[in-house]
């Protein structure tokens, strides 16, 4: 017990470093930050990964003498900490928007449903998409990326070293951008088939006058998103599955552009 009470002021400074860049993580990644899990268990969660991890990272020796800098340098760790885990709630958003997309060509653009994760309304079809996302980011290990990411962060990016770059800035805005591309690209296949389905449908009401399309038309596109979703699903998966792998790679150079 006297061990754990002689302590170093340095060594309390270098673990409150180490602590507000995983609670910055924890806070903004998915899964881990997600609006399901209670602050208590974040605040939890921050504390004993950063006790695992603080005797396996390089001393840090960088403490300035004025508490101003010392309150800059905890904002750049946060700053860190929040960069790493918004570039996966990047892909998530991916997911939510092909969801999105593909829920207003079926028809359900208006029921909509609360998604506690993002703390807005969403579609059926993106709630159930971004679930199914969930499901296979956990089962790949999804979330040890970015516990290797609190690791390898520290090797790449000491404490005191980060910059907020033009190139990271540009990034950031590639990765956000990203957002409408990948979403667009996983969707694709059911928005072109609802697309020409809802097409035939008008062709056919402007053919045939006598056919209530508002009666034929919803429960048609609704029936065939269905299917398109049901049989669709195993692609949808692959998509999803390629598109987290590259999620490291993203973490990383995200590091390398915080280093300068």
């Amino acid at each position: 017990m006297a061990d754990l009470l002689n302590y170093d002021t340095s060594q309390l400074l270098a673990f409150i470093l180490v602590l507000v860049r995983v609670s910055g993580i924890i806070a903004t990644a998915p899964v881990f930050g997600s609006s399901n899990t209670p602050p208590q268990i974040k605040v939890v969660m921050s504390l004993t990964l950063a006790l695992i991890l603080y005797p396996f990272i390089p001393p840090i020796t960088v403490f300035p003498d004025r508490p101003d800098h010392y309150i800059l340098l905890i904002a750049s760790e946060l700053l860190i900490g929040a960069v790493l885990g918004i570039i996966g709630r990047f892909l998530f958003g991916a997911v939510e928007f092909a969801g999105t997309v593909i829920g207003f060509q079926m028809g359900l653009g208006m029921a909509n449903v609360f998604d506690p994760q993002s703390q807005e309304q969403i579609s059926l079809v993106g709630r159930l998409q971004s679930t199914t996302a969930t499901l296979i980011f956990l089962a790949m290990d999804g979330h040890l990326i970015f516990l290797q990411a609190m690791v390898r962060s520290y090797s790449v990016l000491p404490p005191g070293e980060a910059d907020m770059s033009q190139p990271l800035v540009e990034k950031l805005t590639e990765l956000s951008a990203s957002v409408f591309v990948i979403g667009l690209q996983i969707g694709a296949p059911l928005i072109v088939a609802l697309f020409l389905a809802n097409a035939v449908v008008g062709l056919l009401a402007r053919s045939v006058p006598q056919i209530q399309v508002f009666v034929v038309g919803f429960p048609l596109t609704i029936m065939l998103g269905i299917l398109f979703l049901l049989f669709g699903l195993p692609f949808f998966a692959q998509a999803v599955y390629q598109m987290f792998e590259k999620l490291d790679t993203q973490i990383f150079d995200a590091l390398k552009l915080l280093g300068g």
